[in-house]
């Protein structure tokens, strides 16, 4: 198998787990009212209330821009609220509104239920699995850092 075709074969991979997780998971509930990166931040916010949306940014790998426009989606549906610190007027905190903890638990039960069948795989392949996740990103990374 030439290099080429190799990483190739490897990327496409992830994609189609991906995919799949989107397919079996998102396309197929109608019933949730979240998109993933919502649901996504709402599990954040949930985690560590209070926080920023550069720092919710951040977690989500996302640009700030980006992000300001999934929090509006938010706001204006009443999942978070966003507060004004009060030793800081400046400074602008996300907090999950009890609309945003009831369908953050209901899309994280509906989630467990669709993706739980994963744990059927035995323990050591999985964290085999994610040893050599770790190391790709850590090969891509250091790329990343060479080229800046």
């Amino acid at each position: 198998m030439s290099d080429t075709y190799e990483v190739f074969y490897i990327i496409n991979s992830f994609r189609q787990v991906n995919q799949m997780l989107f397919r079996v998971f998102w396309n197929e509930n109608k019933e949730i009212e979240l998109t993933s990166i919502q649901f996504m931040v709402l599990s954040i916010l949930r985690e560590r209330p209070s926080i920023g949306i550069n720092e919710v940014a951040d977690l989500c790998h996302m640009g700030s821009s980006s992000m300001s426009a999934v929090v509006e989606r938010l706001v204006k549906g009443e999942y978070i609220v966003r507060t004004r610190s009060d030793s800081d007027r400046r400074s602008v905190k996300l907090q999950i509104t009890d609309k945003g903890e009831k369908a953050q638990q209901e899309t994280h039960r509906l989630w467990m239920e669709r993706v739980s069948p994963i744990l059927d795989i035995p323990k050591e392949d999985l964290e085999h699995l994610l040893r050599i996740h770790n190391q790709m990103m850590e090969k891509l990374e250091g790329r990343e850092m060479n080229n800046q």
